[in-house]
């Protein structure tokens, strides 16, 4: 029995990949089919997984922790938004007054609805069909999470996951590059509607297939940056350095080959939001790689200098239409053009007038059409800032505790980043990862495309997993490899202790 279920997180882990790659095939899996298929799938993979544990428990669950009250923030989000679209008359509405004395306030659309349709259930949110998808794709995001939270205990499968994401974003951007350069302009065959002209690969929407790419270059930046994190002094930066260069000649040139593919689509996609959030997480990302290592200051400059250059020198060979884009973004704050300021401002005039229980999950286009005029097109679905949306569907209450629990795990991934000695990468990533998703978030909806969204949700669970520092027993056999390789290092093949016995020996004497 224990044998048998020890075989079930393997599967699991394998289908999990297959997920993870099939994801962004169908549209970003943008489409009601792609996205309840999804969902299908992470329900099934989360409950085998499940089976798999009841049938043998691990000894140990890395940051359970953190994840558990990252879950009791996240909970009752989720309820809330379920009990947003259901009949605000009955069932565990009229249980919920029955505990507290509260009733809901149905949305006044409902009052207009029931003279026209009788028999029409009034309800807190606007769009109850909508909502309800809407949480099902944000319990499927949880589902990825908890799987790749679980999978990823294990150091080997969190770096397969984590290589997994590599490929697929790498396969999507260069599948974008070949169909713009080849004069295509088609999605999987079928002719674009809407960015021609841009690099999309198999998504609809340029700034959503820019946040995928560069959470792919995020990964690989990461992966390349790797053999520094174990470094501790200046030594060690320059054998270590020697050891990259040399493995870059290898099959760690592979890494070099797909930033390349993902850094050149991400820029031709000619997404201002995806190469200003990329602009700040790659810093970010070099920094804590500064921090962790302590390169001495010649080295550092040097590091920053030909990252700018290089990063310069990309931009100019490949950025030139984002950054005419970019010069016209002051054009675009005028509220009465029809901009993304028209879309905030009106949004944030919705958060106040039901701020405390919003307008229903998934509502944000039913919401909006209320008020829709001739700033506006003919659809209006999302807010170009999922943060305001948020609050425009759930209220002010659950939107902060929508996002508590990520906040509260990535500040677990940012320590690991310091107190880990090892497999730092992880958590190096989340950091990368989240700050790149929750700039992009300010002014598009990259996140909630449902390719995005679990890609994310994978990275952010292998990196709290691997985030958690190693019991004393874990330190103490990373201090003694440490040692014995500060030792094999400084003693060299000729040394008399290499001849007379090994650094062991010496120990021991």
């Amino acid at each position: 029995m224990a044998r048998g279920g020890r075989a079930v997180p393997a599967v699991v882990a394998v289908l999990l990949m297959v997920l993870l790659a099939w994801a962004p095939v169908p549209l970003g899996s943008n489409r009601p089919w792609a996205w309840s298929l999804l969902a299908a799938w992470a329900g099934v993979l989360l409950l085998l997984w499940a089976v798999g544990v009841a049938l043998a428990p691990p000894s140990r669950w890395r940051a359970a922790g953190p994840v558990a009250l990252a879950g009791l923030m996240t909970v009752p989000v989720w309820a809330w938004a379920a009990l947003q679209n259901l009949p605000a008359a009955g069932g565990p509405w009229a249980a919920l007054a029955g505990w507290t004395g509260l009733r809901p306030e149905p949305a006044p659309i409902w009052a207009v609805a029931a003279d026209v349709a009788a028999g029409t259930a009034p309800a807190v949110g606007l769009e109850t069909a909508g909502g309800m998808a809407a949480l099902m794709r944000l319990l499927a995001y949880g589902a990825v999470f908890v799987l790749a939270w679980g999978l990823g205990q294990e150091g080997t499968r969190a770096r397969r996951i984590l290589w997994t994401v590599l490929g697929a974003t790498t396969a999507c951007a260069l599948y974008g590059l070949v169909d713009h350069f080849a004069g295509w302009e088609t999605i999987l065959g079928s002719p674009k509607t809407a960015y021609v002209g841009d690099v999309t690969g198999t998504f609809v929407n340029r700034n959503s297939f820019a946040t995928y790419a560069n959470l792919g270059i995020v990964v690989g930046l990461a992966l390349l940056a790797e053999p520094f994190l174990g470094a501790r002094v200046g030594d060690d930066l320059r054998r270590i350095a020697v050891g990259a260069v040399e493995r870059l000649m290898g099959w760690r040139s592979l890494l070099v080959v797909a930033l390349s593919v993902l850094v050149t689509a991400s820029l031709q996609s000619h997404s201002r939001g995806g190469l200003l959030s990329l602009a700040v997480a790659v810093p970010v990302v070099l920094l804590l790689v500064f921090l962790v290592t302590r390169p001495r200051l010649p080295v550092a400059v040097a590091v920053v200098a030909a990252t700018a250059l290089a990063g310069w020198g990309v931009v100019q060979v490949s950025g030139e239409t984002t950054l005419q884009r970019l010069e016209r973004i002051e054009g675009e704050a005028d509220t009465e053009a029809g901009s993304r300021m028209t879309f905030w401002q009106v949004s944030l005039d919705m958060v106040r007038e039901r701020p405390w229980t919003g307008h229903g999950y998934g509502s944000y286009e039913a919401a909006l059409a209320q008020r829709r005029d001739e700033r506006f097109g003919p659809v209006v679905d999302k807010a170009h800032n999922t943060y305001i949306e948020h609050l425009v569907e759930l209220g002010v209450p659950a939107t902060l505790a929508l996002y508590a629990g990520p906040v509260l795990l990535f500040s677990y991934a940012l320590r690991g980043v310091f107190v880990r000695r090892r497999e730092q990468v992880f958590a190096l990533v989340v950091v990368g990862a989240t700050v790149l998703v929750a700039l992009h978030a300010l002014v598009d909806f990259s996140l909630q495309i449902p390719a995005v969204a679990v890609t994310y949700a994978a990275l952010l669970g292998i990196g709290v997993a691997q985030a958690a520092p190693s019991g004393r027993r874990g330190r103490a056999s990373a201090l003694v490899q440490d040692v014995r390789a500060e030792r094999m290092s400084v003693w060299g093949k000729s040394s008399p202790l290499k001849r007379s016995g090994s650094p062991d020996d010496f120990a021991r004497a």
